[in-house]
């Protein structure tokens, strides 16, 4: 039975492996590559020059011992599904090598971030500290073995159904206070704090040994991990098994103005109906607004002319480039079919859209490149170039590819 549980995990695996190397070609295609080239670039450049004049009095320590205990809270990916709550009931006693290997799934699939994190935070730690790095081979040591327990701590947790912030808060405290100590005041001593975490474990491990597993509970967390990653893959893509849902956000009503008398025809309901749907949808909202606010940090932060005009162009790109996703969900949907106009207008309320927005983000940009940098505050304008370029692009093919369907 226990080789059927495995065998039933690796199937899965590989279904979910297929999943996403399919879509990561969508993803990562050419301009994308290119984006994340470019950026990559920008930031190392940034960040080199940063490194030469590091700001001083500023706790750094503190500021990377919470981001790397933030990260160090893996989630737990069981890739369990609705109908398992019923037809794997019966087997929930042969499950445990099933669970052993999603931990471990768990893990493997997130500590790469982790090492990301500690590959850039390195430089920062072996200046600050003249050139020693022993104490940071400890931390790196902490931050990987972390991870690992916190996902066996957080699994027994979830076995007695017990509240999934609290052990998040207690496993970040601890997390936490380990690495502040390891970077900030070279105490070795703070590994104790893993031995603290593996009595915790045992404890759990002891009152949740009789405890059943919470099928709904571990279910309902794997579908919204699922769902999460289906709302990236949508950026990029269309994904048939994700929904749209809407939220009312009031402060944004007056972008919402309702049409009146000769405004309420076939010529302007496009326009309305994309920035409604961009407005109150949950989804495009929310990627555009971290979008904004990532290029708004790295344009802060690495403050360089160049640097920043180089990302608030390549996030005025990515934003209008992201936006073509959403042509097919609102162009394909109902209304063409309640109200059918030539798609030369839908094309042209798209168009309106996509210039309202690289406006509304032009001008974003264009504010924080002139506080940073007023002498030069006429090169914002490349921000608008590269917007209007995007569009006209993105019109272009759109224009081309209605045409391949009328045939």
């Amino acid at each position: 039975m226990n080789n059927q549980s495995l065998s039933l995990f690796n199937r899965r695996y590989k279904a979910i492996r297929k999943e996403k190397s399919y879509y990561n070609k969508f993803i990562f295609n050419g301009h994308f590559t290119v984006f994340l080239l470019i950026l990559l670039g920008a930031f190392i450049f940034g960040y080199g020059e940063w490194l030469q004049h590091i700001p001083q009095h500023i706790d750094y320590a503190l500021f990377a011992s919470i981001a790397v205990a933030l990260v160090s809270l893996f989630p737990i990916r069981t890739l369990l599904k609705d109908a398992d709550k019923i037809f794997l009931l019966p087997f929930e006693k042969h499950m445990k090598d099933y669970m052993q290997v999603s931990l471990i799934y768990s893990y493997s699939s997130r500590i790469f971030l982790q090492v990301i994190l500690l590959i850039i935070l390195f430089p920062l730690f072996y200046k600050l500290n003249d050139n020693h790095f022993t104490f940071y081979i400890v931390f790196a040591i902490s931050a990987i073995i972390f991870p690992y327990l916190g996902l066996l701590v957080k699994w027994q947790w979830l076995k007695l159904n017990l509240s999934s912030w609290t052990i998040n808060l207690l496993l970040f405290v601890l997390f936490g206070i380990t690495f502040y100590l390891i970077l900030r005041f070279h105490n070795y001593f703070a590994i104790i704090f893993i031995f603290i975490v593996g009595v915790l474990l045992l404890i759990l491990k002891l009152n949740s040994k009789k405890q059943l597993f919470p099928w709904e509970r571990m279910i309902a967390i794997e579908q919204q991990k699922h769902t999460n990653y289906y709302k990236f893959v949508n950026m990029f893509t269309d994904v048939k098994h994700l929904r749209e849902s809407a939220v009312r956000r009031s402060y944004l009503d007056f972008i919402l103005p309702t049409p009146k008398g000769n405004k309420f025809n076939e010529n302007r309901m496009y326009l309305f109906l994309f920035v409604r749907s961009f407005v109150r949808g949950r989804d495009a909202f929310s990627i555009i607004l971290r979008l904004v606010i990532i290029a708004l940090v790295l344009m802060l932060w690495l403050s360089n002319p160049i640097v920043s005009l180089i990302i608030g162009s390549l996030f005025m790109y990515i934003t209008l480039l992201q936006m073509a996703q959403f042509y097919t969900q609102q162009a394909y949907g109902l209304w063409p079919q309640v109200w059918p106009v030539s798609d030369t207008k839908v094309i042209k309320g798209y168009e309106q859209f996509l210039y309202r927005l690289m406006i509304g983000v032009g001008i974003i940009f264009t504010i924080l490149f002139v506080i940073k940098h007023p002498t030069l505050f006429f090169f914002a304008l490349l921000f608008f170039i590269v917007g209007w370029l995007t569009i006209r692009s993105t019109i272009k093919k759109l224009k081309y590819q209605e045409t391949l369907l009328r045939d």
